[in-house]
C-alpha cells in the first residue's frame, strides 16, 4: 500500500506536466449551438489532447482530457455526444478509428474506419443515431451507430461512389446518394442495414439528399449544378430540380418534380 501511495503523485505529476499548447481546433454543432474546443499537445495526430465545451453563448459545460486526439469532431446538437476522427495527418490524413464520447468526456466506443476522405454524415433530428460514409480507395463504407453506448447498428461496403446520406427524424432510416456514371442512384435502408428500394435517375447534376417526409414513408432529393453567370463573372451554386419519392411494398416511386432554377445561397 506504501508503495501504491508513493506512485500516485508521481503520475500526478506526470499528468500536469503536459502542455496543450501545439494547436488548437474548433468543432461547432450543425445547429450552432455548441462548439467543442480542442487544444492539442502536440501535432499530426500525438500526444492527448484537452477538450472544453461551450454553449454558443459561451458558457462552459464539460471539459476533459483525451488520450486520443481528433482530427476532426462531430458534436450533435444537444451538446450530449461527440464523434473523434482520430489518426494521424500532416501533408496527408489517414482516419483509423472513430470515437464516441459523452459529453463528460468518457469513451463509450471506439470503431475501426480507415479512411482516406469523407462522404457525408448526418445525426437524426432526435441525435439518437449517427451516420457517416467513408472513401476507403475502391471502396465505400456506411457506418450507423446508436448514439446512447456508441453501438453500431450497421455496416456496409459499396463499390459505388457515395455522394450523401441523410437519416430520418427517428434515425430507423437511412437515404443514401451513389454516383454512377451520368446518373445517380438514391438507396434508402432501415435501421439493421436492410435495403428497403432504390431508383437510378439520369443527370449528370449532383443530386443531394435532403430528408424523409414524417415517418419515413417519402424522402426528397434536389438536383444540383454549378452554373457561370455571364453578369458577374462567378460560377454559382443553383438548384435546379426538387425530386420527390414514395417508399411502396414494390420498391421506390417518383411522385413529384418541381422546376426551381434558383442560386443556393
Amino acid at each position: 500500500m506504501r508503495a501504491a501511495a508513493l506512485l500516485l503523485p508521481l503520475c500526478l505529476c506526470g499528468a500536469a506536466a503536459v502542455k496543450f499548447d501545439a494547436e488548437t481546433r474548433e468543432f461547432a454543432s450543425s445547429n450552432r449551438a455548441f462548439v467543442l474546443k480542442a487544444d492539442y499537445s502536440a501535432r499530426g495526430g500525438w500526444g492527448p489532447a484537452r477538450l472544453e465545451l461551450r454553449t454558443a453563448a459561451g458558457k462552459k459545460v464539460s471539459s476533459f482530457v483525451a488520450d486520443s486526439p481528433p482530427f476532426t469532431a462531430a458534436v450533435s446538437g444537444d451538446g450530449r455526444r461527440f464523434i473523434f476522427f482520430c489518426g494521424a495527418w500532416g501533408q496527408a490524413v489517414s482516419i483509423y478509428t472513430l470515437n464516441v464520447h459523452a459529453a463528460s468526456g468518457e469513451l463509450l466506443a471506439t470503431h475501426k474506419l480507415e479512411m482516406s476522405g469523407p462522404a457525408g454524415e448526418d445525426f437524426s433530428a432526435d441525435y439518437s443515431v449517427y451516420a457517416v460514409g467513408a472513401n476507403q480507395g475502391d471502396k465505400r463504407v456506411i457506418l450507423a451507430l446508436e448514439t446512447t453506448g456508441g453501438k453500431a447498428l450497421w455496416r456496409a461496403e459499396f463499390k459505388e461512389n457515395l455522394a450523401g446520406l441523410k437519416l430520418s427524424p427517428s434515425g430507423d432510416r437511412l437515404l443514401a446518394v451513389f454516383r454512377l456514371d451520368g446518373a445517380s442512384r438514391a438507396a434508402v435502408f432501415d435501421r439493421k442495414g436492410k435495403a428497403l428500394g432504390s431508383v437510378t435517375v439520369k443527370t449528370g447534376n449532383a443530386l443531394v439528399p435532403r430528408g424523409f417526409t414524417a415517418g419515413g414513408a417519402g424522402f426528397e432529393l434536389w438536383e444540383e449544378a454549378t452554373i457561370y453567370d455571364e453578369k458577374d463573372g462567378y460560377w454559382h451554386a443553383k438548384l435546379l430540380k426538387k425530386r420527390y419519392y414514395a417508399l411502396t411494398p414494390s420498391g421506390v416511386k417518383e411522385t413529384e418534380v418541381k422546376e426551381v432554377n434558383e442560386y443556393l445561397k
